[in-house]
């Protein structure tokens, strides 16, 4: 049974209705547990998935009463506030505008959409309905980068003067997989881990007004024409150098934040801050230094492995699913703006349109362009075609 509250004209129902879109490893791995654990707030009514045996197999998993191969049925045969949008990038906006249309609020993972025209629409229809519309932007939340925000506010290293974000991911995870389809987005693989990196360095930068990339690639899979990339971004309030690449044998989110009086450092997969004033490079001042660097690494590593023994999750989407649960009981603002998702889908639409470029370029039969060569681009303002919607639901 649901007991029935009224926010605003809308009728919700308590605990909250939620239907999940898409059952690959995004849905079952961080958004469906997230939905989860406030099983006093909220109820996962259904799942759905192009996949419909997928689906089952998903509903059966995590006890979730129905299962549907389209979203049309879902909604159909559900009375459901929250649509959690877990399917690939090019079908986001399609997805989401049909729920909202609906009159459900929608909670898309990253990137909201993979073009600014894309985004204002999806604006515009929740706007026109009434609903409430976040994007899973989740490395904000994490604790080190909530602790470098206050840090950097606060002044503790003296005036912004820059950043730096390295991403680096695996390459089995999805460089290996010539089918997945990723492969099929306008900036390959740099566009599943670009979105994190842009939404990171805003905070902090501003408004992006220039844009530069360097896509290359290292290794030889025939089925891309880049693994890693270079870019910079010159913003507002100061500048972010980003490498991101898929070419590695291993997995690294590290930020540094530079000022005049100082260095943040954060390795986002350990959870662990470090702020660096070293004064001057003296003898005693390098092994004072180093010390109380190695002193800081080990207390955190402890705390945070307390923290876990205890219970305590570290996850961002399990900050930005109740906080979105939160702002659509309460008829507050969301967890992500609205603004950050556009703008953040804004820099990625121009970054793609680059790494295209560059695609174009290595399709040619040209011998200066081999699996090891690189290609520096700038962007000045030019958005690409709208590319379509791949309409696959399982991620």
């Amino acid at each position: 049974m649901h007991e029935i509250k009224d926010i605003g004209n809308r009728k919700l129902r308590k605990p909250i209705a939620v239907g999940i879109v898409g059952s690959g490893p995004i849905s079952t791995e961080r958004h469906i547990p997230g939905f989860q654990k406030l099983r006093r707030e909220t109820r996962i009514e259904a799942v759905c998935d192009m996949n419909e045996n997928l689906a089952k197999k998903t509903a059966d998993q995590f006890g979730i009463p129905r299962s549907f191969g389209t979203l049309s049925e879902m909604l159909k045969s559900c009375d459901l506030d929250i649509v959690d949008v877990c399917v690939p990038p090019r079908a986001h906006k399609a997805v989401a505008n049909q729920a909202m249309e609906s009159g459900c609020h929608v909670l898309v993972e990253k990137p909201i959409a993979i073009s600014e025209a894309e985004c204002d629409e999806m604006i515009r229809a929740s706007e026109k309905y009434g609903v409430k519309l976040s994007v899973v932007h989740n490395q904000i939340f994490y604790p080190p980068y909530v602790k470098a925000q206050e840090l950097v506010n606060s002044g503790k290293v003296g005036k912004f003067a820059g950043m730096r974000v390295i991403n680096f991911t695996h390459q089995k995870g999805y460089l290996k997989n010539m089918n997945h389809w990723i492969h099929k987005l306008p900036g390959g693989v740099v566009e599943e881990s670009g979105p994190h990196a842009i939404y990171m360095s805003l905070p902090f930068i501003g408004r992006v007004h220039d844009i530069s990339a360097t896509p290359t690639k290292i290794l030889s899979y025939p089925w891309v024409s880049f693994d890693t990339c270079s870019i910079d971004l010159k913003g507002a309030n100061g500048s972010s150098s980003i490498i991101i690449s898929h070419a590695g044998d291993y997995f690294a989110t590290e930020v540094d934040l530079f000022g005049t009086k100082g260095m943040i450092r954060l390795d986002l997969q350990s959870m662990l801050l470090d702020v660096q004033q070293r004064r001057s490079l003296e003898y005693t001042t390098l092994a004072t230094t180093s010390i109380k660097t190695s002193v800081r690494m080990g207390t955190g590593v402890l705390s945070n492995a307390v923290s876990s023994m205890l219970g305590k999750s570290f996850l961002g989407h399990d900050v930005i699913i109740q906080r979105f649960v939160d702002c659509v009981r309460d008829d507050s603002p969301p967890p992500v703006s609205l603004e950050e998702a556009k703008e953040t889908t804004r820099v990625m639409e121009k970054i793609s349109s680059l790494c295209a470029q560059f695609s174009l370029e290595a399709s040619r039969p040209r011998a200066s362009l081999s699996h090891n060569s690189s290609l520096p681009l700038v962007q000045n303002g030019m958005s690409p075609h709208e590319p379509p919607i791949d309409s696959k639901h399982g991620e």
